[in-house]
């Protein structure tokens, strides 16, 4: 009798075959699998249509599926297709019941793949398959319009919750435990698990039991269907597509590349009442509790999340603290834009923090930028769920040498910045030492905690070891905070670090004077 083929699989769609990638021992790598139709044409802003079966074996390479239309940053230039509905599936040699990771990808929601830099092979090396996918982006993504109505324009949404079914449905295939599945993602990717905690939909059809949220707590007000729908018609209008009797028509007929003339630097998902697939905002979800509450969650922040964005404009300009104080004020207003919030008088407050020193208008910037959007809603959102009775581990990454390299140079220290921990878990050793700054046995080191709480709580929603080697991780419940450094990692108490990120001031924060 032949021996099966472990390269192999048979998916809902037909059969597959897989790669090994040299120099990668005990994984079978499935790059560039199609869980959904390419939405073109009459596809194009539609809900995701589930793949077609095959009747032959599709020979899978070690090459990804084409990324979503982006721009792409390194060169700064339009790039991907619209036929990139793709997934990659990292597994191990052999077992059964293992626990699935499923990995989404930041970017603003305009841009990023669920290939590139990201390489889960020291996940696998610890018994857990890993999946990686792309998702629609930008207005192809997430375009409101009153003529494409269809679960409020979150076409991105769908098709990340379509992923999930597909590996509802096939984990069993490659060795997973369809019924263990943690979805993790950073930034837009933290923000999509936080989206699919508030879906009703996604609870109702049990497509994960974990969540863990990377610097995802940002932006937690969605605006309403009829504000992003009034905000689609202007994309529409300025797209040549004014008249809605033949909007639809126009707008599918425009060539891809169009919308990233006129969709901005970022998008955010919008609610709608009217479907199950996010009825009201993330905010207004866990206020109301009428979000999924049977789930075990790890949440967490970077220390310095905001120099990444201060950073990011000094690639089209001069340095804040060259430009001068009126234009931080002008910055710290657009970031307070429409919220209700007395931008000139938390401007002020944070200049007080920063006094003097160089680059203290970068750094002031920076940690307003980090207090207000990401680390005090992150405790706030962790405290929801712990106060629910779930299962909740909260972080705090401090390692100002990260090795990661999005912006090339900055006139101040980036520190523990926005998307700083990702190495840590989905790199390959050998980038992560190349790209440090620090003390690479000490990078070793926190590397390897990581992994194995990451991996560790994907199989049992608890990071903590049984072998006891990483120091111990105590729930939020406990008033504790995991600080994720190479100096000091462990449990601490929750209140260095709400006294580092201010947000005392951020509970009750300065309200703009009501207009005469």
């Amino acid at each position: 009798m032949a021996t099966p083929d472990p390269l192999t699989v048979t998916t809902t769609e037909g059969a597959i075959k897989g790669v090994t990638l040299e120099g990668v021992e005990g994984i079978r790598v499935f790059r560039g699998i199609p869980y959904a139709e390419p939405p073109v044409g009459e596809l194009r802003f539609a809900p995701t249509v589930p793949a077609e079966d095959r009747s032959e074996t599709l020979q899978l390479s070690d090459a990804f599926g084409s990324s979503c239309v982006q721009i792409d940053l390194a060169v700064r230039a339009p790039a991907g297709n619209e036929d990139c509905l793709y997934l990659n599936v990292y597994a191990p040699e052999s077992g059964e019941n293992l626990p699935v990771m499923v990995w989404l990808h930041g970017g603003a929601f305009v841009f990023g793949n669920g290939g590139g830099e990201y390489d889960p092979t020291r996940l696998v090396k610890e018994d857990v398959i890993v999946v990686t996918l792309n998702y629609r982006l930008g207005l192809l993504g997430f375009l409101a319009h009153p003529n494409l109505e269809s679960d409020g324009g979150n076409f991105g949404l769908m098709d990340q919750q379509q992923a999930l079914r597909w590996v509802k449905e096939n984990a069993a295939a490659f060795g997973g435990d369809s019924n263990n599945v943690t979805i993790f993602g950073e930034s837009a990717g933290g923000h999509s698990v936080m989206s699919h905690i508030a879906s009703p939909r996604a609870k109702e059809e049990n497509l994960f039991q974990r969540a863990i949220v990377q610097s995802g707590s940002y932006a937690a007000f969605q605006q309403s269907k009829v504000d992003a729908q009034a905000t689609g018609e202007t994309a529409a209008t300025a797209l040549g597509c004014a008249d809605g009797a033949t909007a639809a028509t126009c707008l599918r007929a425009l060539p891809a590349m169009s919308f990233l003339a006129v969709q901005g630097s970022q998008v955010i998902p919008n609610s709608d009442p009217t479907t199950d697939l996010l009825p009201v905002s993330i905010q207004t979800a866990l206020a109301t509790g009428s979000f999924n509450q049977d789930l075990d969650i790890m949440i967490g922040s970077n220390q310095d999340e905001g120099t990444l964005f201060v950073a990011l404009d000094e690639l089209t300009g001069d340095p804040l603290d060259v430009l001068g104080e009126a234009e931080y004020r002008t910055r710290v207003a657009d970031l307070f834009e429409d919220s209700g919030l007395d931008a000139d008088a938390i401007a002020t407050y944070y200049l007080n923090e920063y006094p003097t020193g160089a680059n203290r208008l970068s750094l002031a910037l920076s940690a307003i930028w980090t207090d207000s959007n990401f680390a005090c809603n992150s405790y706030a959102q962790a405290s929801t769920f712990a106060n629910s009775n779930m299962n909740t581990y909260q972080y705090w990454f401090r390692d100002e040498n990260a090795p990661w390299t999005l912006v090339p140079a900055a006139s101040f220290p980036l520190g523990a910045t926005h998307a700083g921990e990702i190495p840590y878990v989905l790199y390959p050793e050998q980038v992560m030492r190349d790209r440090y700054t620090g003390d690479k046995d000490e990078l070793d080191a926190l590397a390897s905690d990581m992994v194995g709480y990451w991996a560790q709580f994907a199989k049992d929603g608890n990071p903590n070891s049984t072998d006891g080697v990483a120091p111990n991780w105590a729930q939020v419940s406990a008033g504790q905070i995991n600080t994720l450094d190479v100096s000091s990692p462990g449990s601490g108490s929750n209140l260095n670090f709400l006294g580092y990120h201010r947000c005392g001031y951020w509970a009750t924060p300065p309200l703009a004077a009501a207009p005469r």
